[in-house]
């Protein structure tokens, strides 16, 4: 798991995208950098408890979070975060993860 989010800013207009987009929503520019989103506030929780077809299934946690740039995604937490905290973000190949700031260090 590596430390942050790859999020993309298109590079006329400035809007930031997760996931990326082929046109920038806003200006319609194809032209995209990375750039990395390592902490955000957390909006909302949610759990999924049950999926279909699925044996061994854990309950998840995931939450819906804002960047302090305004971009909002959802995330896989970690750990039992609540709304209103501020969490670390990482990446595991593209799918991104949280968990509170002080035991990201850990």
């Amino acid at each position: 798991m590596t430390p942050g989010v790859t999020v993309w800013r298109c590079t006329a207009c400035g809007s930031l995208f997760f996931p990326r987009r082929l046109l920038c929503a806003t200006c319609h520019s194809p032209d995209f950098a990375e750039a990395q989103a390592v902490a955000a506030r957390i909006e909302e929780i949610t759990e999924i408890r049950h999926v279909l077809g699925q044996t061994h299934w854990a309950p998840r946690r995931l939450a819906n979070v804002r960047t302090a740039d305004g971009l909002a995604f959802t995330v896989g937490l970690l750990d039992g975060s609540q709304e209103g905290e501020e969490i670390a973000l990482f990446q595991d190949g593209t799918a991104p993860f949280g968990r509170r700031l002080k035991e990201s260090a850990a």
